[in-house]
């Protein structure tokens, strides 16, 4: 792993537009140096805004480092650019897990299958959410008495998604805006108080008109969702951060692509003194 990690950064040094970065901050990751291995993605992506395996990347990195907001915003990225990305999509889907949103998953891995209808790795997701759980049976001692739960039955067509605003803005990130339309309108329906979500739908609606609007997160209590624009995405910032995040540690922007190729180089060296 050491070998390629030096020939990936002679690639990257000679020359720093290189996709190379993928592979070295990829090896870094599975060594660990997850700190090294976001720095490589960073000045990656830097380089080359509109790539999106760059971003998919930076997702997987993050969510192994446990921030699970930048890792979702990174994955959102990556599907702005390319919507059918398979590594953005089934991310992103294992983020959702992670925080427990089954059915969130569920519809993005479903979106993922459509594009990538013979994909072994989601094919694989899908059923494993779909096979019975018969721990949730499972009753304490203590609550014996109670009555049984009654036992989970599968219906013979998908069921349709709690409405979260993450999920409308998974919608809308696909382009599929009436449908995100209405799952704001089902917000409303069981909030009618919901200010945020009453503005994100008006925006949508315009949109729908022809008018461009800028889509951003809807609610500020749901975690980071796919945040585009209809124009100028790839002028934004490279992974926004929400603001309890804790600032990147050893951040790109914080040190000139100079200094960063000088200390590649010196991992070169070290590199063929370890090889040597």
């Amino acid at each position: 792993m050491i070998g390629k990690i030096g020939s990936y950064l002679q690639i990257v040094a000679k020359d720093p537009s290189s996709t190379a970065f993928v592979p070295l901050a990829e090896a870094y990751r599975q060594i660990g140096l997850l700190d090294d291995a976001l720095e490589a993605a960073r000045l990656g992506t830097k380089m080359l805004p509109h790539f999106s395996p760059g971003f998919s990347t930076m997702g997987r990195i993050l969510g192994q480092m446990g921030r699970i907001d930048e890792a979702m915003s990174a994955y959102a990225r990556a599907l702005s650019i390319d919507r059918q990305s398979q590594s953005a999509l089934v991310g992103l889907a294992r983020l959702h897990l992670i925080r427990g949103q089954r059915d969130l998953a569920r519809n993005i891995l479903q979106q993922a299958e459509g594009f990538h209808p013979d994909d072994e790795k989601i094919a694989d997701m899908l059923v494993a959410l779909d096979l019975p759980r018969p721990w949730k049976d499972i009753k304490q001692s203590s609550q014996a008495q109670e009555p049984p739960p009654k036992k989970e039955v599968l219906p013979s067509e998908p069921a349709e998604p709690i409405p979260t605003a993450t999920l409308a803005e998974i919608y809308a990130q696909q382009g599929l805006l009436d449908k995100a339309v209405r799952v704001y309108e089902d917000i409303l329906h069981q909030n009618p108080e919901n200010a945020k979500a009453r503005e994100r739908l008006l925006q949508l609606q315009e949109s729908l008109g022809g008018k461009p609007v800028l889509l951003t997160a809807a609610t500020a209590d749901e975690p980071a969702t796919l945040v585009v624009t209809q124009q100028a995405a790839a002028e934004e910032d490279l992974l926004e951060t929400t603001p309890t995040s804790p600032p990147l540690q050893g951040a790109i922007e914080d040190q000139p692509p100079l200094a960063v190729l000088q200390r590649w180089l010196t991992a070169i060296k070290q590199g063929r003194a370890n090889v040597q």
